[in-house]
């Protein structure tokens, strides 16, 4: 089986079937194809063999948790790691099948992360408005928990997703609002490499979409927002 870049959201030209007009979307695309990859810890293969004897543990244990569905979601990032983005949808839909009639926190949080990845994998097979809408609903989940690191992980996946559909502007504002996010959350770990990869491939398609001045101009007006506005710029 052909190896694709394993990426947050990786768009090959060949792979995704997403050919922009724009010449800054296209240049986009050849970026992602030369972002080194995120990795896991660990040969990602491993992950798949391990779900059903999970899955066993949680059905015959008799109890109703969020284990089994974090369990699926947690295969379904591995696979978009590994370019399966059709595997990974897949995975999110039995999750979401799994549990949608729970009504419960840890089911919540268990869906928004679900979304968070499903966003990455529909980007990666170039559906830009089913990326969004699953990334919006992650973001929103996280907010109303109060859980800032799925805030901001929704917030910089937006920020790609505009990147790639042209929108530096939007892309730039969002950057500077989740920047301002993980600042005031803490979340020091976002600026390891293999985090800030995406983050920093979006702000070179922005800038040379907008060119520098307005890039910076747009950044300081999202970093200046309050987190209730910068979730609700967001979501809008």
């Amino acid at each position: 089986m052909e190896q694709v870049p394993r990426w947050r959201g990786n768009l090959t030209v060949e792979k995704s079937g997403f050919t922009g007009r724009e010449s800054e979307v296209r240049e986009l695309l050849k970026l992602l194809e030369k972002t080194p990859p995120v990795t896991l810890t660990g040969p990602t293969g491993r992950a798949e063999p391990g779900i059903e004897p999970a899955r066993g543990y949680f059905g015959g244990a008799g109890v109703t948790t969020a284990g089994e569905p974090l369990a699926l979601v947690t295969v379904a990032m591995a696979a978009t790691w590994c370019g399966e983005f059709a595997r990974a949808v897949s995975l999110i839909q039995e999750m979401r099948r799994l549990r949608d009639d729970r009504d419960d926190r840890g089911e919540h949080r268990a869906r928004a992360c679900g979304d968070y990845v499903l966003s990455i994998a529909q980007l990666g097979l170039g559906r830009m408005a089913e990326a969004t809408a699953a990334a919006r609903r992650s973001l929103d989940v996280t907010w109303r928990l109060r859980d800032a690191t799925g805030v901001a992980l929704a917030v910089d996946q937006l920020a790609v997703i505009a990147a790639a559909q042209g929108d530096g502007y939007r892309a730039a504002h969002l950057q500077g609002a989740g920047a301002r996010l993980r600042a005031m959350f803490g979340l020091r770990g976002f600026g390891s490499e293999s985090m800030s990869g995406p983050r920093t491939v979006a702000e070179r398609t922005a800038r040379q979409l907008l060119g520098d001045d307005t890039y910076d101009t747009a950044f300081a007006e999202g970093h200046r927002d309050e987190p209730d506005s910068a979730v609700a710029y967001a979501l809008g």
